[in-house]
């Protein structure tokens, strides 16, 4: 009897739970049950079949409590409708199904059976301590011409597998057109190794109350808030957007959110890495305090999030933490727009000098480096190596009109204030170069055109690039020696956060002294 009252209580307490923190006080809210077996599918037919082991000691969840299923693989969850139910996936188990990881959890919508039975399969796989992982913020499309302009762009690239590699999708998939979502799964499926996304702004039902809003993700993409684990790092998907009325959104983690964390926190070693990945950046969240103090003494932890439509890193303290994070950028650059090159694909150049781009990270066991990838372009292009008073529009430009000649303009993708960033000319001595607070100079061409009506040209869309400093913008004077003649430029940046990149580039004109 004391065992059935205290499940009660249990039960009790998830819906009140639930309840208060999703603030769904004029829907009906349905808490159903959910039972079933976490088993190793050996032969990978997603059914359980005699003789098919039974995996004990996996963690289940439904966004907000933890169980560990025991010696015959069963796990039981109260579930509320717009929850799913997930495994937290150990580092040498995935799931049979679709290569959409995500997309083989139990979503539980309206019309679900009362107290459903749902069982996971399972499958061994080789733990991967050094594996890459694609961290790809908004691909955003709207309609299926957005949609062709990604698959002939970014989908090559990602077609290309390097193995092992993960690819996590970062929100806004779409451009709030959710009826994507379908081919959007097939062309993902269509990758050669394992995805995982994320739910953003966009990616809502945005006509309908709030749990409802992610109705279409959770239906398509399983869940909008899970972990997993790979090698030595443990990844934890969050959703940090909430509706407010029919369109507009708050930013912040819901008290279930933090539930789940904090009962995730005590499975994960602390010898392992956390990743956080949310759409919108952690830093701009409201209540990131009270994540911070649930990571108390975790250490380094990497957060990789989108949103901006621009490359940005941000540094968060805690107590015994310390937050690293990437703003990824965007695979559609400023949402597809701007000149079309000769393909037809609108370069879209984001706000801070950026081209449509992702990062790849290279985990190796707890420690990782990443470098940006400029999509279309050489895996070498990680940043613009720009020297003023070459090319004569420089002088028409108002954002750069007051830089002097024979400058060098280095925008560096993925750099900050503490990267350091150092160049040597012909082959000499190195010279470190300066943070400068400056417009792109690919941006102040695009803006300049913009403004004196010459872009957009015809069947082109306004690329609304502001006047906006970048904040990855290095210079240096060229000594008197390399303003005539011919010379070669390289460049190297880093940072003690896992960041690097180099370029290099041969520059020819006459200007015989700095006046």
């Amino acid at each position: 009897m004391k065992k059935y009252y205290l499940i009660l209580l249990s039960v009790l307490f998830f819906v009140l739970h639930a309840y208060s923190a999703t603030d769904e006080g004029k829907d009906k809210l349905t808490v159903k049950q959910v039972t079933g077996t976490v088993y190793h599918d050996s032969n990978k037919n997603g059914k359980i079949d005699r003789g098919e082991k039974r995996l004990r000691g996996i963690l289940v969840s439904n966004g907000d409590t933890i169980v560990v299923t025991d010696k015959h693989g069963r796990y039981q969850l109260p579930v509320m409708a717009g929850g799913s139910v997930m495994p937290i996936l150990p580092a040498d188990y995935t799931l049979t199904g679709s290569k959409l990881v995500n997309a083989n959890f139990y979503y539980l919508g309206d019309g679900q059976a009362d107290n459903p039975t749902v069982d996971f399969p399972m499958q061994r796989k080789k733990v991967n301590n050094r594996f890459l992982l694609n961290a790809l913020g908004d691909v955003q499309v709207g309609n299926y011409q957005e949609l062709d302009y990604a698959t002939r762009t970014l989908w090559p690239e990602l077609l290309k597998s390097a193995t092992p590699t993960l690819n996590l999708f970062l929100g806004d998939l779409v451009n709030n057109n959710v009826s994507l979502y379908q081919d959007i799964r097939s062309l993902i499926e269509q990758l050669p190794d394992p995805s995982w996304t994320v739910l953003g702004n966009h990616d809502r039902d945005v006509d309908s109350v709030r749990w409802r809003q992610y109705r279409s993700f959770g239906e398509m993409f399983g869940a909008d808030m899970y972990a997993f684990n790979e090698g030595k790092v443990h990844f934890i998907i969050l959703n940090n957007v909430y509706g407010q009325g029919s369109r507009g959104y708050e930013t912040f983690l819901s008290e279930r959110q933090l539930h789940f964390v904090r009962q995730d926190l005590k499975y994960v070693p602390q010898d392992h890495l956390i990743v956080l990945s949310m759409h919108v950046p952690f830093a701009l969240t409201k209540n990131r305090q009270d994540l911070l103090h649930l990571l108390k003494g975790r250490g380094h932890v990497l957060a990789l999030t989108g949103h901006l439509h621009q490359v940005r890193r941000f540094f968060q303290q805690g107590d015994g933490v310390s937050v690293h994070e990437l703003g990824a950028g965007a695979a559609c650059g400023f949402w597809w727009v701007g000149e079309k090159d000769g393909e037809g694909i609108p370069a879209a150049l984001q706000q801070e000098g950026t081209p449509r781009n992702y990062f790849v990270v290279e985990f190796n066991n707890n420690n990782y480096q990443f470098r940006c990838k400029a999509i279309g372009q050489d895996p070498q292009k990680q940043m613009t190596i720009h020297v003023t008073g070459i090319d004569t529009l420089d002088t028409h430009l108002r954002d750069l009109k007051d830089i002097p000649p024979a400058t060098l303009m280095l925008t560096i993708y993925g750099g900050c204030d503490s990267t350091e960033v150092r160049c040597r000319l012909d082959n000499g001595e190195w010279m470190v170069c300066k943070k400068a607070n400056l417009v792109d100079p690919n941006v102040a061409r695009t803006r300049e055109q913009n403004l004196q009506k010459i872009f957009p040209t015809p069947y082109n869309r306004t690329n609304p690039l502001r006047k906006r400093e970048s904040h990855q913008l290095w210079t240096l004077e060229l000594p008197d020696d390399y303003r005539k003649g011919a010379h070669v430029v390289e460049v190297e940046a880093h940072d003690s956060y896992g960041f690097s990149a180099t370029g290099i580039r041969s520059f020819c004109f006459e200007l015989r002294n700095k006046n």
